[in-house]
């Protein structure tokens, strides 16, 4: 019995030497091979919010172990559409690996003010100089979007800005009133105005006839639902904004004989 616990042990200190020597021998490996900066991942999204710091890091890596302190550059790539300085800030006040690292983090925060709810694309180019290498993966896709959390309408008041035949129709003011038991739903005396159609025959006889009354209806993903209250209102889709608070949708219609659609933007007052 004393020698089976006696080749448990030898067993036991072998697998134990066996492991520290296999993490000292990694740690040779990255002292020794020469050294290949990289971004770590190729892209991510910032979503920049009132109020919130709106920061992210992106991790430059080495194949190396940095002896002394290894700078590279951070260009911004042409094809960007977000602009330095006033889309987004690089809050590092120098890009380098410091010594002993293999990861370096390049900060960057966005503007809430400058930025757009369809987003603006930062493209990141990495290069280096003297004796490092750059892999492949040296370019990095950011893109920042505004980003409002939406608890509800400001004002139930707003102005259409309609357009249809390729020409301004007559605009108009409008009550978003709740339905009822529903969240975020609003029905609407007029979807197209009340002079859309004597505007569109050139007959001021249909003055408030057809007015295309019906409800909004407001999802999750902020698109919105038009569903028309007569049998000729075909309805229509559309967009919310919750940092502009601004609808826009598309309808179609059966009330001509000829097919067309209708474009409305409800703009706050």
């Amino acid at each position: 019995m004393k020698n089976i616990n006696k080749i448990f042990t030898l067993l036991f200190v072998s697998v134990v030497l066996v492991s520290c020597q296999r993490d000292q021998g990694d740690t040779d490996y990255l002292n020794d091979r020469g050294n290949t900066i990289f971004f770590a991942k190729s892209s991510a999204i910032l979503f920049v919010e009132d109020g919130a710091p709106n920061t992210i890091e992106i991790a430059v890596g080495a194949t190396a172990l940095a002896s002394g302190e290894i700078p590279y550059n951070i260009t911004l790539d042409p094809a960007s559409t977000a602009v330095e300085g006033i889309d987004f800030t690089i809050l590092n006040s120098t890009t380098s690996l410091i010594n002993g690292n293999i990861i370096s983090k390049l900060r960057i925060k966005g503007n809430f003010e400058n930025a757009l709810v369809d987003g603006k694309t930062a493209i990141f180019n990495l290069s280096a100089s003297g004796d490092i290498e750059v892999s492949d993966n040296n370019q990095f896709t950011l893109e920042l979007f505004k980003l409002c959390p939406f608890t509800g309408l400001n004002t139930s008041n707003y102005t259409a800005s309609v357009t249809a035949f390729d020409a301004e129709a007559p605009s108009y003011v409008l009550t978003l009133d709740p339905v009822p038991g529903t969240d975020n739903q609003w029905t609407v005396y007029s979807g197209w105005g009340p002079t859309f159609v004597s505007w569109a025959t050139g007959n001021s006889a249909y003055d408030n006839l057809y007015i295309y009354s019906g409800t909004i209806v407001l999802n999750s993903d902020f698109t919105i639902d038009f569903i028309g209250n007569d049998a000729w209102a075909t309805g229509g889709e559309g967009n919310f904004s919750p940092c502009t608070q601004e609808f826009s949708y598309t309808l179609s219609q059966g009330l001509f004989t000829t097919s067309f659609t209708v474009d409305v933007v409800l703009t706050p007052n």
